[in-house]
């Protein structure tokens, strides 16, 4: 598989995992104008998980428009306009009619996995980082809000008992002898992992933890089939993931309030 196939299939796979993500938490919603373009609302009151969104590499403006209209009756949160590429005069434009006038760029990285491209070295002395199920919904959403320095409730649809019960989702814990410090989550479609919501305590940053359980969590998604991992980097994170062999290969625009 050739770097532009990767990246597309990365894209699409993002398309899909947040696609199904929408359909299975209480009040989603998910409609579909066209492959690769879509309305996707998990109810979060975060902006990035609500809203229009296109993977295909040359955006277009119609149908970004129709669904936009859609968005602003149907979408009881903030929400978000995101595509693949730089920012578009035109999509701009819409934007800015539903209020949406700030815009930001997010980096797309992806990296291949497999035995010659190892991701990372073995956890830290009393680190484990262990997958989750449905029934593990309440120390989920507890460990993400305390890692995002965020409310419970802002956290709750993105780790809800009928998002990890998705057989292409896996929620991870990080505990450090015995004591919760991190959180992850895994997101599988085809042959491509995404890797979100990767957070460490605020007591427990700078000691490499974010990188160990990202890196334990590739493995273990390797040993599930995934040859090609993908995420979106928080500029904090950048450094991060670039020493764990994941490299930017696009820079996506999303525009909001």
């Amino acid at each position: 598989m050739g770097t532009p196939d990767i990246i597309e299939a990365a894209a699409q796979a993002w398309m899909a995992s947040v696609g199904a993500i929408a359909e299975a938490v209480p009040g989603g919603q998910r409609t579909e104008r066209e492959p690769g373009l879509a309305l996707l609302a998990t109810g979060a009151p975060l902006a990035a998980v609500n809203g229009v969104f296109d993977v295909r590499a040359a955006p277009r403006v119609a149908g970004i428009g129709d669904l936009a209209k859609r968005a602003a009756e149907a979408v009881d949160a903030p929400w978000c306009i995101q595509y693949r590429t730089g920012p578009d005069a035109e999509i701009a434009g819409v934007a800015a009619d539903h209020g949406l006038t700030s815009t930001a760029r997010s980096p797309f990285m992806v990296r291949q996995l497999g035995e010659r491209t190892p991701a990372g070295g073995p956890l830290p002395a009393g680190l484990t980082v262990r997958a989750l199920g449905a029934g593990d919904s309440a120390v989920f959403v507890s460990a993400l809000a305390a890692g995002f320095e965020a409310p419970v409730e802002t956290m709750s649809p993105l780790g809800c008992p009928e998002m990890l019960a998705l057989p292409c989702a896996t929620g991870y814990l990080a505990e450090l002898d015995g004591d919760v410090v991190g959180t992850g989550l895994a997101l599988r479609a085809e042959d491509c992992v995404g890797v979100f919501n990767i957070s460490v305590l605020p007591a427990r940053r700078r000691q490499g933890l974010g990188a160990a359980v990202t890196g334990a969590i590739l493995r273990a998604e390797q040993d599930r089939g995934a040859r090609v991992a993908y995420l979106h980097a928080s500029d904090m994170g950048l450094s991060l993931y670039e020493s764990l062999g994941f490299r930017t290969v696009e820079q996506w625009t999303r525009h909001t309030r």
